[in-house]
């Protein structure tokens, strides 16, 4: 007898979720087991809910969309925490009730959690629901550790990682632009980016940078102190200031989760501190402690801390970082969607609780395999920023993250223009501008 499947996703979406959704999908409807696959409105709720909508009977034009359409506003995500035995019974009641054979839950290492819990309770209850998972995060931090031969364990490198990593190397190449134009009177830029506390989307700017020619200081959470935020902004500062004695400008790119003070943070319903709605924002922090905000004189006169005339201006791209279509790594989008047909082939062939992953084949050229790792190894399991990554002076990563990241972004970033600076003879006698000259 044919069964149906539920694919629901949780978390933050990103810009290639939906090619995994496709993917599955897909696969699903090639299947001859398979009567109806639905979709959970909003994750987990859905099911909870009972809101399932009926993938099975869109139009095939409109499956075929999904791998170009960004973040999860097709069948929704959400953020809901499986606390209750109730809620979980819930979740078993509602796909005895609609004949569900096989649940795909796709997100980070709380949502395997979720998904090895309802497979655990199924086989307690008897039921045959085979349950996996399906990898998903723009932090990159499901999965395993760096491992000798430069691959990470579990899952070498997660769908949504590849497009804010290459979102993030264009807006810096687009800000070194902008800084060179505008350094008279601008002379720092400071970038937040997402990642809370993983540094591999900040990470992710020295990627517009490999040859290391822009003034480019890149600060992971996990580089400066975790205790002292006032030692932190000192440290900034003072790499900031050489920057500028050597360059006139800077791009600062720093984590969210760097600790610059209190932030003024909400958490979600699994305690991750959502940084997009908290009171004030790290690059916001260092910016006004560059222009010295903090010292104000008796005429309310911002005492800068620059070695240079001009400001320090600040620019947080907020969640446009982990949606942005128009950015997509096609790497990161062909990878995602077959991580998410593998999922399905899995559990139709009765592996029952395992997440699907990414596997890294070692050697100088790039390529990858998809295998299957127990839900129970990843759930609630995080994977942190490789120490020997992270640069000597704290304000950069090495060239072994380079290699390992650049295949991610899914090609060649563009190149913009660069004129040689060849100036006219002077001819007249040196002159200093009126507004740059000492009392």
């Amino acid at each position: 007898m044919k069964r149906n499947a539920v694919i629901a996703q949780s978390g933050g979406p990103t810009s290639v979720i939906n090619a995994s959704l496709q993917g599955a999908l897909e696969t699903f409807l090639q299947s001859n087991k398979i009567d109806k696959v639905y979709g959970a409105k909003m994750g987990i709720l859905g099911v909870l809910r009972e809101e399932l909508i009926d993938l099975s009977a869109q139009k095939p034009e409109e499956i075929k969309l999904l791998s170009q359409t960004p973040s999860a506003g097709v069948i929704g995500s959400c953020r809901y925490k499986i606390r209750s035995q109730e809620d979980l019974e819930r979740i078993v009641e509602v796909f005895k009730a609609h004949n569900v054979g096989y649940f795909l839950y796709t997100g980070g290492e709380d949502s395997m959690d979720t998904a090895n819990k309802v497979s655990q309770l199924a086989k307690e209850k008897g039921l045959d629901i085979i349950c996996g998972g399906i990898p998903k995060t723009i932090d990159n931090d499901l999965g395993g550790k760096l491992q000798e031969d430069g691959t990470f364990a579990v899952c070498d490198h997660d769908p949504g990682y590849g497009s804010v990593a290459r979102n993030t190397a264009i807006n810096v190449l687009e800000a070194n632009e902008e800084n060179k134009a505008s350094y008279t009177s601008d002379p720092v830029l400071v970038i937040g980016v997402m990642g809370r506390k993983i540094g591999f989307i900040p990470a992710s700017a020295r990627l517009a940078d490999p040859k290391r020619e822009m003034p480019l200081l890149i600060f992971l959470p996990e580089a400066l102190s975790k205790d002292n935020w006032k030692e932190s902004l000192e440290y900034i500062t003072d790499m900031v200031n050489d920057t500028l004695r050597q360059y006139k400008r800077c791009i600062v790119i720093i984590g969210e989760g760097v600790n610059v003070g209190d932030l003024g943070i909400l958490k979600d319903a699994f305690g991750h501190a959502q940084f997009s709605a908290a009171e004030r924002s790290a690059e916001q922090v260092v910016a006004n402690y560059l222009n010295g905000l903090d010292r104000k004189d008796s005429h309310g006169r911002a005492r800068s801390r620059l070695v240079v005339p001009g400001i320090a201006r600040y620019e947080k791209p907020g969640t446009r970082q982990r949606r942005e279509i128009a950015y997509v790594s096609e790497v990161d989008r062909r990878e995602a969607y077959e991580v998410g047909a593998y999922a399905a082939k899995m559990v139709l062939e009765g592996e029952n609780g395992y997440m699907a992953t990414i596997v890294r084949v070692p050697g100088d050229e790039y390529s990858v395999e998809f295998g299957k790792v127990p839900l129970d190894v990843v759930a609630n399991s995080a994977r942190e920023f490789p120490k020997e990554w992270i640069a000597p002076n704290k304000a950069d990563v090495t060239d072994e993250f380079v290699k390992w990241a650049m295949p991610l972004i899914g090609g060649p970033l563009p190149r913009f223009a660069r004129f040689e600076e060849i100036l006219a003879p002077k001819l007249c006698e040196p002159y200093i501008p009126a507004g740059y000259r000492q009392g």
